[in-house]
């Protein structure tokens, strides 16, 4: 479509090392952010869209396996 971006497949969204954050709402559910954050090599906030060298995927079967 015009106007949309295509994302690199190699983003932090969808890497092996990411942690996404979520929100609950005054219903109690939980919401999906747009935010989480890196486990390797320390600690480190990242938004889903961003590219980093330590990008790894994630493993399909088994994706909250370090």
């Amino acid at each position: 479509m015009k106007g949309w971006q295509a994302l690199p497949e190699e983003r932090c969204g969808n890497c092996r090392y990411f942690r996404k954050h979520y929100i609950r709402s005054y219903e109690e559910c939980y919401l999906a952010t747009n935010y989480g954050h890196c486990t390797h090599p320390r600690l480190k906030k990242r938004r889903a869209e961003e590219c980093c060298p330590h990008w790894t995927a994630a493993d399909e079967e088994n994706p909250r396996s370090p």
